[in-house]
């Protein structure tokens, strides 16, 4: 039997609408490869536990959706789907600094990160997460963009 390409997929979640696209692709690839799950959440070290927690319920997403929602409909999902390891943490620090600690603690398989979609001149100003992730992660990075808009 060979081992399986994917057995541990870490998603970053931020409670927006992108970062919903991400886990929702995380946990279709880890339903093809039996793989376990992580929903990893990264709050920030300026902020005390009790904002963090009362930051987590505040809507983020378009739909109105705060972070904690999107981690209970996304575990929802993944055991709907037969993805039976699912698991979420809360890092603390700069978002691709705590990201890649927690890799560099408890190896994964593939990262899956969404993207913003910066313009190419906000991408060299500001280095996205996705973009540092991709260049430091010791394991394959799967960066989920926008859905393109229909054209008309």
């Amino acid at each position: 039997m060979r081992p399986k390409v994917f057995s541990r997929i870490l998603v970053a979640l931020d409670g927006s609408s992108q970062s919903g696209r991400a886990g929702r692709a995380a946990i279709e690839v880890a339903e093809k490869f039996h793989a376990r799950v992580t929903l990893a959440t990264v709050l920030s070290t300026k902020v005390g536990s009790d904002e963090a927690y009362l930051d987590s319920l505040v809507p983020k997403s378009e739909e109105g959706k705060s972070l904690l929602t999107q981690i209970e409909e996304l575990t929802r999902e993944a055991k709907a789907r037969g993805v039976e390891a699912v698991e979420s943490v809360s890092l603390r620090g700069p978002v691709a600094e705590a990201i890649l600690e927690y890799v560099s603690r408890n190896p994964q398989d593939l990262l899956v990160v969404g993207s913003r979609g910066l313009s190419r001149g906000s991408r060299i100003v500001l280095r996205s997460v996705s973009e540092q992730l991709i260049h430091e992660s010791p394991c394959a990075v799967l960066v989920v963009r926008p859905a393109r808009k229909a054209r008309t």
